[in-house]
């Protein structure tokens, strides 16, 4: 977030509601400042100032004219459109657009006609500026209430708890690996990643210097965001305090063998819950995740309806269970598909098994399976029966973090299966692949990478190593894991 020291910034996804800019350091003295937004809008306000802030005044008092209608007319082609999401003004011309995209390579900057606030199109964010705030909050009578002037006690509070954030302060970092800690590593660039646990901790959700919990993992998070988002790095980042509390509550976690990154996602955000609960009565009711209103499970927390029903009486029987992420099987079992039997048929080794994308996964993990009657024993006919059993997923959270089981156990050694998968999405929400974590040899001895999403472009992160790569890379690496996030709420 590119930020003034002492100013509300718009949330980055939407643009509809401030949040607090994380401040830098513990026992810093917050001091206001006069900063400029981003250094494009420096740029801007040193070659044109007395045009760019005419130009920004004429748009806001536009938008607040009885009748405006250039915050739901855009053009579109040779036609004027409707858009029922707001529009995008250019700052530096009358061009009235409904994406936040360049019409005009020397045109950077556009105003969202909601709330008045300055889009920067090369920081890819929201950016506050004093200069540009004071147009934006002068009038007294407004059309619309474009976020009115903070008073002084939330101004000292804003000042307190934010800080200037540079444009490069965009969370590409590698971590270093402190003797096979790229299991850690694979996760935390997930985590760090998630737009919902960064809006969190960059929003002080939780605040370390308050916590008194010893090796604190939550703390330790907070701090990465800290030096992630808060500060222009670009070197590799020792997370020895989020190592020191995954040993200190993680049991086999202590040491440096190599250790299972699925294992470690169950356990980081387990931690992660029981640190932000601890002192909140009300959740602390709700510790098995049931209708817990933590920021863990209202993002990572769904829902599993499980249907068991008796072939003998045909009673069947409903429960629900909480789930933070699903493990679906990729080894091809059962028939090959027709297509599939032909591509097979056509050069492909009887062995050979096919690949299956993630759809099919999610159909096997949610078909019925028989249980026997050695496992299943039907309280309305008091007898063991068979049954038929069928999962389904009741509820998605936000996020969903999907366990690729890949890996076949025997005694000798741990083989992976190289089935390929593919993105699909729900009927009824759409998801986007936000990272992928992979991995590389042998499950006792190997090595793990993670790619994450940014924007629209794609980022390897193997160990201190920051990578852009093309999608294509991504799509055809054998994940491990999979983190889909909602796009809208």
């Amino acid at each position: 977030m590119a930020a003034a020291a002492t100013a509300l910034a718009p949330n980055a996804t939407n643009g509809e509601s401030p949040k607090l800019v994380k401040k830098i350091g513990a026992n810093s003295t917050a001091t206001t400042q006069t900063v400029f937004g981003c250094p494009h809008i420096k740029n801007l306000l040193q070659q044109a100032r007395t045009q760019a802030v005419d130009g920004y005044t004429k748009v806001i008092t536009s938008l607040q004219k009885e009748g405006n209608l250039s915050d739901r007319i855009h053009k579109s082609g040779a036609a004027p459109t409707t858009s029922a999401r707001g529009t995008f003004l250019c700052l530096q011309c009358p061009y009235v657009s409904n994406v936040r995209e360049k019409h005009h390579k020397s045109h950077g900057f556009s105003v969202d006609s909601s709330t008045g606030f300055i889009y920067c199109i090369e920081c890819k964010d929201f950016v506050y500026d004093t200069t540009f705030e004071e147009v934006r909050t002068a009038s007294s009578t407004r059309k619309r209430k474009l976020s009115a002037t903070l008073p002084d006690t939330d101004r000292r509070l804003v000042s307190a708890n934010s800080a200037a954030t540079p444009c490069a302060a965009t969370g590409l970092r590698g971590l270093y690996n402190m003797g096979q800690t790229c299991f850690m590593s694979v996760v935390l660039q997930s985590l760090i990643h998630n737009p919902f646990l960064r809006t969190y901790y960059l929003s002080e959700g939780h605040r370390a210097n308050d916590c008194e919990r010893e090796a604190c993992t939550s703390c330790a998070l907070d701090a990465i965001f800290d030096d992630f988002f808060a500060q222009e790095k670009h070197e590799g980042y020792g997370a020895v305090h989020m190592l020191q509390g995954c040993w200190k509550g993680g049991g086999s976690l202590a040491g440096y063998s190599q250790q299972d990154a699925h294992e470690f996602l169950g356990f980081i955000l387990n931690s992660l819950h029981e640190a932000i609960t601890e002192d909140d009565e009300k959740m602390k009711k709700s510790k098995n995740g049931k209708d817990c209103t933590c920021v863990i499970h209202q993002t990572f927390g769904g829902q599993l309806r499980s249907t068991v029903t008796c072939l003998t009486c045909r009673t069947t029987n409903v429960t629900f269970d909480p789930f933070m992420d699903l493990s679906l099987d990729v080894k091809g079992a059962g028939p090959v598909p027709k297509k599939k039997k032909l591509n097979a048929a056509n050069g492909a080794q009887a062995k050979d098994v096919a690949p299956m994308d993630l759809s099919e996964c999610l159909e096997r993990y949610t078909s019925a399976e028989t249980l026997s009657s050695d496992s299943y024993h039907c309280r309305k006919c008091n007898a063991s029966s068979e049954a038929k059993k069928r999962l389904s997923l009741s509820r998605l959270p936000p996020v969903v973090p999907i366990h690729l089981k890949r890996f076949s156990h025997s005694k000798a050694n741990s083989q992976s299966s190289k089935d390929a998968l593919s993105q699909t999405h729900t009927p009824d929400a759409k998801y986007l692949l936000s990272s992928v974590v992979v991995h590389k040899g042998k499950i006792d001895n190997g090595h793990y990478i993670s790619y994450a999403r940014q924007n629209r472009e794609w980022f390897r992160f193997d160990d201190s190593m920051v990578v852009r790569v093309e999608e294509k890379e991504v799509l055809c690496a054998e994940a491990y894991m999979l983190f889909y996030v909602i796009e809208e709420i």
